[in-house]
């Protein structure tokens, strides 16, 4: 069996803690972690009602371990995760906390009730800043008269 990758403290990216926590099922599996005590893949998957395969737990939870945000150790035939919030929080001071805080309840969210500390980062309405990308190519394309294949 091939060793598990834990990046250093000081070659944890922060793109790549963005990258890992921007897919909804690894945000909720690190909402679903312990930092105190080690909590296994599947446990996890079943508190959560995610209901998905191994392989597809394998994958998320590898993506998690390489962006530096869990540590991982192999326990008989179980893998435990913690999350490395000592370590994030060294490395990018409230990053962790602010994310995890954040309110996704819209009922709550409209009533006023957030469980985020103050001054924690709110979550951007769905739809509010759209990437201007696609109209900038098709204003700076020359116009042939011909459509492309």
């Amino acid at each position: 069996m091939r060793p598990l990758h834990h990046p250093a403290t000081a070659d944890i990216e922060l793109t790549a803690v963005l990258y890992a926590l921007a897919d909804p099922v690894r945000l909720t599996l690190v909402r679903g972690l312990s930092r105190d005590r080690p909590v296994s893949c599947i446990r996890v998957s079943e508190e959560k009602e995610l209901g998905l395969p191994r392989a597809t737990l394998s994958r998320h939870f590898d993506v998690l371990r390489s962006a530096g945000l869990v540590h991982t150790v192999k326990s008989g035939t179980q893998y435990l995760n913690t999350l490395r919030c000592d370590d994030l929080e060294q490395r990018f001071p409230g990053l962790l906390r602010a994310i995890l805080f954040v309110e996704t309840d819209p009922a709550a969210a409209a009533k006023g009730a957030s469980r985020a500390p103050a001054g924690a980062a709110r979550a951007a309405p769905q739809g509010a800043a759209k990437p201007a990308a696609a109209s900038k190519r098709a204003a700076a394309a020359p116009r042939t008269g011909r459509s492309r294949p």
